[in-house]
């Protein structure tokens, strides 16, 4: 768990998940939508190459500043966070009930995401469409906290302390 911000830029132009049916052999099935799953491909490929990326496993404020592209199918920044938050949580495989980590991003789990503030839509850059993001660590009293995803990790953080 990183106790410092970290901040970082991924280019290219934000895209909302917008699940829509699509036919994957002979049935229908939700899939993000084609803009979603290539802006995914970009967007991973540049946090592969993030230097000292830290892992954040309790909670914490994310700050995102969006600069589209244009304002052609411009998108609503509720879906803007759904998708960045998707894509900066670790990756998990469930087969037979069994979860199982794929790979390790900056977040152990979106929900441990308790702030957005400051997250916007700053502006349109043709050139340079990106997300700026900071995450930045909060304390956490274990006594106040409501989320019980939040306090079985403190728990667990404390635990392992005493040994």
């Amino acid at each position: 768990m990183s106790s410092k911000s970290y901040s970082f830029i991924i280019y290219g132009h934000p895209a909302t998940k917008k699940n829509s049916a699509t036919m994957v052999k002979g049935r229908s099935i939700l899939l993000p939508s084609k803009t979603y799953r290539e802006y995914e491909k970009v967007f991973k490929q540049q946090m592969w190459l993030l230097k000292d990326r830290p892992h954040y496993d309790t909670g914490v404020q994310v700050t995102a500043r969006y600069y589209l592209k244009d304002k052609a199918h411009y998108p609503d920044l509720v879906g803007l966070m759904q998708a960045t938050a998707d894509l900066i949580s670790d990756e998990y495989k469930v087969k037979n009930r069994k979860k199982t980590l794929i790979t390790e991003w900056i977040l152990t789990d979106d929900r441990i995401i308790k702030s957005w503030d400051g997250t916007c839509i700053a502006g349109l850059d043709k050139e340079n469409p990106r997300v700026e993001v900071t995450i930045t660590p909060l304390a956490i009293n274990i006594n106040e906290e409501t989320d019980p995803y939040l306090i079985r990790l403190l728990k667990e953080k404390q635990e392992i302390r005493l040994f």
